[in-house]
């Protein structure tokens, strides 16, 4: 087994393009490829003047008006600069809203309204099941039936004094109707249903092909990591090597994507982790999973000073230390998890970071310099914000700002060039062309 963790084996060295078994794009790796995605596919948001920060948001403005999502929101936005009146009346919603809360009849209300609720749904469930009854079970059901039906009638006239005696309620109630009248003249009720619809839409597909990069990168650690793992002279197939999908080892904060282990020669001995592998399908989102990563592995080696032990306190981790063992179950078989598991990553005393064997996958894309997630609010402003105005530079000054300041000290273009500094870990970041066309 390879001991030395900068090794690289002959045939996956650093700048080979290799197609992983069962994918259908190359894979690109090592220190030249990662510099040259920081150098010519990086539009970095953190470093524009006012001028390039507009040219970014029109590249990204131009993207987003293929987003059905993104236009319906913009269609809501539009509709409430035409009609600003509703912006008045929402606002006139939520002080009456806090006025009853502050309103001493108000905890006993919402208390009657959950009793409310959970007798309507034992009151469905006892139906239903009064339908598909047998004789001899009819007479029970029907005797239940009736007492929750009973216990109903008390909570709604008990509810409809309580309302009678709020003038908070009734006020709030007024406001209601005069909100949904509002918003249905105007159309942004249905606007904002068919937008829930859209959404629904976007997730499933985000969700199927999140899943499909899952598998596409499981082929890409089996054929690209971990034959940099295996010493010269070994073959895969005589060694008890495992990759491990989805461990958490019971601990919070701690879902590693993936883990190429070596199983002891022992049964239920403590396995030697090999190499850690962070899936990302957004590129961006890769300094988000490195800054975790370093966190985990402090916890996972003991370090104190790099994590928060309350944040890892659970049943199974009470002190919220890595300080006992732990099994993850895979296949039905069990690997158990120690900190001497991690032995291997050690801090850089030049970065200060855990860098050997940890290797991460991602999509080839533009680095913007911000995470998905920031993204996504940035476009969640563009397509909602009333006073959107790329051509007023006082507004333009003030949206770069907030932008910045979602930023992160540790960028996906800064996690590339740290990588890309020593040829060995530029091989440790494997990026999966896009496909194209022809």
């Amino acid at each position: 087994m390879n001991e030395d963790p900068e090794a690289v084996r002959p045939g996956n060295s650093p700048g080979d393009a290799a197609r992983p078994e069962n994918a259908k794009q190359p894979v690109l790796t090592g220190s030249a490829e990662l510099r040259r995605l920081v150098h010519e596919e990086t539009f970095d948001l953190r470093r524009l003047d006012l001028a390039g920060f507009r040219s970014w948001l029109g590249k990204h403005l131009e993207q987003w008006q293929s987003d059905p999502v993104f236009l319906r929101r913009t269609r809501i936005r539009d509709i409430r600069r035409a009609h600003p009146e509703l912006a008045a009346i929402e606002e006139e919603h939520r002080r009456a809203i806090a006025a009853e809360e502050a309103s001493p009849r108000y905890p006993r209300c919402v208390r009657l309204e959950q009793e409310l609720a959970d007798v309507g749904k034992a009151i469905a469930g006892l139906t239903a099941a009064l339908e598909a009854a047998v004789p001899r079970r009819r007479q029970s059901l029907i005797e239940k039936l009736e007492a929750f039906a009973t216990r109903r009638q008390s909570l709604e006239r008990e509810h409809a004094s309580l309302v009678e005696l709020s003038p908070h309620r009734q006020e709030r109630l007024r406001i209601d109707a005069g909100l949904q009248e509002a918003r249905s003249a105007i159309g942004i009720d249905r606007e904002e249903a068919r937008l829930g619809e859209l959404q629904k839409e976007q997730g499933r597909r985000y969700g199927q092909a999140g899943k499909a990069f899952e598998r596409l990168a499981r082929a890409v650690v089996e054929s690209h990591i971990v034959p940099t793992l295996i010493g010269s002279g070994e073959r895969r197939e005589n060694l008890p090597l495992r990759v491990l999908s989805g461990v958490t080892l019971g601990a919070a904060r701690t879902e590693l994507d993936q883990l190429v282990v070596r199983q002891p020669e022992k049964r239920g001995g403590i396995v030697d982790v090999l190499a850690m592998v962070e899936v990302k399908r957004n590129i961006n989102d890769l300094a988000r999973g490195f800054r975790q990563r370093q966190e985990n592995l402090a916890w996972l080696s003991g370090d104190e000073g790099g994590y928060c032990a309350e944040w890892y306190r659970t049943g199974r981790f009470p002190s919220g230390h890595f300080d006992r063992q732990s099994v993850h179950e895979e296949e039905g078989e069990p690997f158990v998890f120690a900190r001497r598991s991690f032995r291997r990553f050690r801090r850089d005393p030049a970065t200060g970071f855990r860098l050997n064997r940890l290797y991460f996958i991602t999509r080839s894309g533009t680095l913007w310099g911000v995470s998905a997630a920031v993204l996504a609010r940035i476009r969640f402003r563009a397509a909602t914000d009333v006073h959107w105005d790329l051509e007023n530079e006082p507004y333009l000054r003030r949206l770069l700002g907030w932008c910045r300041r979602l930023s992160e000290p540790i960028e996906t273009p800064d996690v590339l060039a740290l990588y890309a500094a020593r040829p060995q870990r530029g091989a440790q970041i494997v990026v999966v062309a896009r496909e194209t066309a022809g």
